[in-house]
């Protein structure tokens, strides 16, 4: 049997779009505006200020600390006078005197007072109390573990607690001033636990002698 031309021509172009439909061409994607371009070499060109500006802030603070704990060392190394000497010529008698030379010590990376240490700022505190022109300086000290900048930063915490507890039981703030020596002046030269635990501690020296 033969059929049109007309009707073959058809057939072929229904074979044809139904080829088309089952295998459908991918379709590029469209390449990203100009505008979304520009928006993303912006946002990288931001954060790559960002983390260059973070770095030299952490660069900084790293110089100044490692500046910091050398005027400590030079200052401790051209101290002729120890600051854990008796107190003399303050006023106090001879029991107030060693009551209030005595050193509080702290666990090791630690900066919490213990309740045995409590007992002596509670000595300390009625001295001060007893004596209103009174003022005293509370120096923070570490053992020879970690780095010079953190064992100044731990020393300070140190004296701060000290500090803390006795504004918090009615000493004028500017009664009592703190430093840290960090690990700069070890009572014993040791390299065991027995003679860390000897150097965390705090030292508390009267600048202002009763009057």
């Amino acid at each position: 049997m033969t059929f049109p031309a007309s009707r073959l021509a058809v057939a072929g172009a229904v074979a044809l779009l139904a080829a088309c439909s089952r295998n459908p061409k991918p379709v590029a994607a469209a390449p990203p505006s100009p505008t979304a371009t520009d928006a993303l070499r912006e946002q990288m060109h931001r954060d790559s200020l960002l983390a260059s500006a973070r770095a030299d802030s952490i660069a900084r603070a790293q110089k100044a600390a490692e500046s910091h704990a050398d005027s400590v060392r030079a200052a401790v190394m051209s101290e002729t006078v120890d600051s854990s000497k008796d107190v003399t010529n303050t006023g106090l008698d001879a029991a107030d005197a060693a009551a209030m030379a005595e050193r509080v010590h702290f666990d090791y990376n630690k900066a919490d007072l213990h309740p045995g240490d409590v007992q002596l700022l509670q000595r300390k505190l009625g001295i001060l109390q007893a004596h209103p022109q009174l003022a005293v300086q509370v120096a923070g000290n570490c053992d020879e573990r970690g780095s010079d900048e953190y064992n100044l930063a731990l020393g300070e915490r140190r004296a701060a607690a000290a500090k803390r507890w006795l504004t918090a039981h009615g000493v004028a703030d500017s009664r009592i001033t703190i430093i840290s020596y960090g690990k700069e002046r070890p009572l014993d030269s040791g390299h065991d636990e027995a003679a860390y635990a000897k150097n965390r501690r705090d030292e508390f020296v009267v600048t202002r002698a009763v009057r």
